[in-house]
């Protein structure tokens, strides 16, 4: 097999008045294109032994696929058409915003997803990295057939895109072959960016007299409380030290599972991640608890970080840190879908592909240092931003959640 696909970094948000805009163009894009209908579409994949995916993320647009060695110039023809000439016709561009309607709405009642998202609006506001790339129930009605035809315009056309192919071929006559069929994709008329290098997105939590908390009520048994701190971008060179920070902060041997978890049983769940986008990143923080204890775990979780600002992690939380990162580097490479992603990521958010050379060698680098300095300058508690879904305390009977 090959895994292929054609990318175009994001040159600029959706309108955060239309957020979903560019996911629901690409998931549109798949209904149909080239002159073929949707089940045409799917069937000249299906034939070629693979399937077609649209790709909607922070930092670009696309779509994938993974065919037969033999059927790449024919897939690649047919890529490209879905890139380039898609049909977007009214009733396939009304099925994907219906569905993607009830997709945010679901997002609403998620007790890990949903926390994240309203810390990431705080934070970073309505626009941005602070709008969930899928958009919510309130604008993605208002993106209209002719809106989502003007942003494959903008979005994919005008941008020059990548394209990553992984498998068993011969580098060299792969490259030539998807040259011409993609070749004109370079000649655009107007080629805004060669790798998505745009400027930052700027954190705007902390800004005011004290940190913005979003909080929404629902009727369950647990709050949930989701904490974001400005944090080193996808090239920054801090990075991979923020990620052995939370290596050592994460996990069911890390340090906030055991100081809030099995100390003080505060948590049903911690997680701590080093978030990092092309134009911004963040360190967050997530604990799932019972309603009541709240505040104690919000006091207990900023105790538990401000640790880090102060103690140096010992010799075994960094060496158990680095060799889990590091193993991690190298077991995601055993499938060609994930090696293309890296590819990418490295390409369009990242500093270029010399970081997948040996992509264990920047945490082998952080020392302990690293990762105070870095907690010290991130993990400042005015500058942070939260979001909280806060349950009640109680639980609807089954029958009334099972009719909504």
């Amino acid at each position: 097999l090959v895994t292929m696909g054609i990318y175009a970094p994001k040159l600029r948000f959706d309108p955060p008045a239309q957020a979903g805009l560019g996911a629901l163009l690409v998931r549109s894009a798949v209904r149909g294109a080239g002159g073929l209908d949707s089940a045409e579409l799917a069937h000249g994949f299906e034939r070629l032994g693979g399937s077609l995916t649209p790709s909607a993320v922070s930092d670009w647009l696309g779509f994938g696929t993974s065919v037969l060695v033999e059927h790449l110039a024919e897939a690649a023809g047919l890529l490209d058409a879905v890139y380039a000439e898609p049909t977007l016709a009214e009733p396939e561009v009304a099925a994907e915003r219906g569905l993607l309607i009830a997709e945010a709405e679901q997002v609403a009642d998620d007790m890990f997803r949903y926390p994240f998202q309203l810390a990431f609006a705080a934070a970073f506001g309505e626009q941005g990295y602070g709008l969930p790339v899928s958009g919510l129930p309130h604008t993605l009605p208002a993106c209209s057939v002719a809106d989502v035809r003007a942003w494959h315009r903008h979005a994919l056309l005008a941008a020059r895109p990548v394209v990553v192919a992984v498998g068993d071929v011969d580098p060299e006559r792969a490259a030539e072959e998807l040259a011409g069929i993609f070749g004109e994709r370079n000649r655009a008329v107007q080629v805004l960016s060669d790798r998505g290098a745009t400027g930052g997105v700027e954190w705007i939590a902390g800004a005011g007299s004290e940190p913005p908390v979003r909080v929404v009520g629902r009727e369950k048994a647990q709050a949930a409380l989701a904490m974001a701190f400005p944090g080193p971008a996808r090239r920054d060179p801090d990075r991979a030290a923020a990620e052995v920070w939370a290596a050592v902060a994460s996990g069911l041997g890390g340090r906030l599972f055991e100081a809030l978890r099995d100390r003080r049983s505060l948590a049903y769940t911690v997680v701590a991640t080093a978030w990092q986008k092309a134009r911004g990143g963040a360190l967050l923080t997530y604990i799932a608890t019972s309603p009541e204890r709240e505040e104690e775990a919000r006091e207990q979780m900023l105790a538990e970080l401000e640790r880090f600002t102060r103690e140096p992690v010992s010799e075994a939380e960094l060496a158990q840190a680095v060799n889990y990162l590091a193993g991690q580097a190298e077991v995601s490479r055993q499938s060609a879908g994930a090696v293309a992603g890296e590819i990418l990521d490295a390409w369009i958010a990242g500093s270029g592909l010399h970081e997948l050379e040996d992509p264990a060698a920047p945490f082998r680098a952080v020392t302990a240092d690293d990762v105070l300095r870095v907690a010290a300058e991130h993990l400042v508690p005015e500058r942070r931003a939260e979001g909280v879904v806060r349950g009640t305390g109680a639980t609807r009977p089954p029958v009334a959640a099972l009719a909504g």
